[in-house]
């Protein structure tokens, strides 16, 4: 039986003779990719099957034709095309493939998977951190040096089966506080993803996890957010007497050649050019 060949499994089919099956894989270093292509099928991994061949990892299947029932822990979720499920090889497991199929098996290191991890859970991969995944793993067998792209891969796995990324509820009320503290702390020297982290009490990984699901990453965030408040600064007249540094250095910015290149690419014309053009607006509002 082809699934065999990641590790002891015990399968089964009613189909007698015109079974056919094909599978390809990429060695990753201690990672590894399959492509799977089948006929109907069950396979399950059974403690026999654990005992007599242990493994500590991690199975993220993205189902990419037919469905497949996923259900390991009293947990099970039905797979469709584009989504992605996880399975551990540590304890018993079952997969129900009801007709032709295709997946993509991506083998993953528990070390590279810590803390708890929510398996036979389909992960929506058509927006935020779960396209990233499938996209990487879509990829993986034609870049020229996969095993660093599956390494990034798990990485990114790690992030999408957070808690606060899997639940669509929590997650932008979590990233709604990312920015809040951003904002709060926008002028802070030490103003940085892992400060935001400690305060919010979670993991940098992530509080780029919940950026990767929105408009701007961490750091396209904080550089917009200066330069609105430089751009405030700069239109008040109570601040007028203000240089131009002074003006970038409240706002946060520690470099004036990059905060001229970024104002000017943000607002299309250079600081001084917004201040001269609201206080002739200014004048002529007065006359």
């Amino acid at each position: 039986m082809i699934c065999a060949a990641f590790l002891a499994l015990t399968p089964e089919s009613d189909l007698r003779g015109g079974f056919a099956g094909a599978v390809t894989q990429w060695p990753l270093g201690a990672l590894n990719l399959a492509r799977i292509t089948s006929q109907r099928q069950t396979v399950r991994r059974t403690e026999d099957d654990i005992a007599r061949s242990p493994a500590a990892g991690f199975y993220a299947n993205l189902q990419v034709r037919g469905t497949s029932l996923m259900a390991q822990g009293g947990r099970e979720t039905l797979l469709r095309p584009g989504e992605l499920g996880v399975v551990g090889t540590d304890e018993p497991f079952r997969f129900e493939f009801g007709a032709d199929f295709e997946q993509l098996s991506f083998f993953v290191p528990a070390r590279l998977l810590p803390g708890p991890v929510p398996t036979a859970t389909a992960l929506p991969t058509s927006a935020g951190v779960g396209a990233a995944v499938r996209l990487a793993l879509e990829s993986l067998p034609a870049v020229r040096r996969p095993e660093r792209l599956a390494f990034h891969a798990a990485g990114m796995l790690a992030v999408a089966l957070e808690p606060e990324i899997l639940d669509p509820v929590r997650a932008p009320r979590t990233r709604a506080a990312a920015v809040e503290d951003i904002e709060a702390h926008l002028t802070d020297e030490d103003l940085s993803p892992a400060a935001t982290a400690r305060r919010l009490g979670v993991s940098v990984r992530l509080l780029h996890g919940l950026f990767a699901g929105g408009p701007a990453s961490y750091a396209a965030t904080v550089r917009r957010l200066r330069l609105d408040k430089a751009a405030r600064d700069l239109r008040d007249p109570a601040l007028s007497h203000l240089r131009v540094i002074d003006v970038a250095t409240e706002a946060g910015f520690v470099n004036v050649a990059s905060f001229h290149r970024a104002f000017r690419l943000a607002f299309g014309r250079t600081p001084n050019q917004l201040r001269g053009s609201h206080t002739t607006e200014n004048n002529q509002t007065y006359t």
